[in-house]
């Protein structure tokens, strides 16, 4: 299997397919060996996973855990792995990385993706995980709640929520279940993030996805990204903040941003 030491830490990742390198960095509590989504429309693209520092097969270092190592990590993996330059999807939690990745690494980022995530800082961060874990009642019950505002309504049909409900039922490793070190360090972490400063210095072509009905990054703070950095698109989706699953019409809006033909943005 493949595993690198960088930053001090042994890193597990995978790499899958050909052409154009593609980064993707995952959300909250993340796990390779967790089932996921297979995206058709990622065919073409030379796709790189990997679990973050204290998730998964990666090492789970006993130290504080910042924002700018999760950055970090990602840098030294594709210096490890030989890619100058990558275009980057950051989705949920991974979206605060890839604002730290590009802000920090301008040079290995190409073409930027930021998917249901926020800047951070006191008015535009996301939903406070943190609180899901204190509910000791019913965490499954809370997070469904935030991932769609729109599941305590009876009478919309959700089947991804349903799915995923379903999924929480009979697998206790997944997220809000599992509280490990790593996890614990990693939702530390996300509380500190914040980009707002930072964001106006990006010049790379970005497009920012969100999902209409999500209570974990609220379309005010897409809204707010968008406004912060100058060369970037905006996109609103039928969904919560698991629209990639719930509007098909996600993927291939950003596998159409990511074609090297594409000159969607007007700058």
């Amino acid at each position: 299997m493949p595993f690198i030491k960088v930053n001090g830490i042994q890193l597990y990742y995978e790499i899958e397919g050909d052409g154009l390198p593609l980064l993707i960095i995952s959300g909250t509590g993340a796990d390779l060996r967790n089932p996921r989504p297979r995206y058709p429309t990622l065919e073409g693209f030379q796709v790189l996973r990997y679990d973050q520092r204290g998730l998964g097969q990666t090492a789970s270092p006993h130290c504080e855990y910042t924002m700018a190592d999760y950055a970090d990590d990602a840098a030294a993996l594709l210096e490890h792995l030989d890619i100058r330059s990558t275009n980057v999807i950051g989705i949920s939690f991974g979206g605060m990385v890839a604002q730290h990745l590009v802000t920090r690494h301008p040079d290995k980022v190409n073409k930027l993706i930021l998917a249901c995530t926020s800047p951070g800082g006191d008015d535009f961060s996301s939903f406070d995980l943190r609180k899901i874990l204190s509910n000791s009642s019913n965490k499954v019950e809370s997070w469904l709640q935030i991932l769609d505002l729109r599941y305590k309504n009876s009478q919309i049909e959700l089947p991804v929520l349903n799915m995923v409900k379903d999924a929480l039922n009979m697998n206790t490793r997944l997220f809000p279940h599992l509280i490990t070190d790593g996890l614990s360090r990693q939702l530390e972490a996300r509380s500190t993030h914040d980009c707002t400063d930072t964001l106006r210095g990006i010049s790379h072509s970005t497009f920012i996805a969100g999902g209409r009905y999500d209570g974990i990054a609220p379309m005010q703070n897409l809204f707010e990204m968008h406004s912060l950095i100058k060369n970037s698109q905006l996109q609103i989706f039928e969904g919560g903040h698991l629209f990639l699953m719930q509007d098909n019409r996600a993927w291939p809006a950003i596998t159409s941003f990511l074609s090297p033909e594409s000159d969607t943005l007007k700058v």
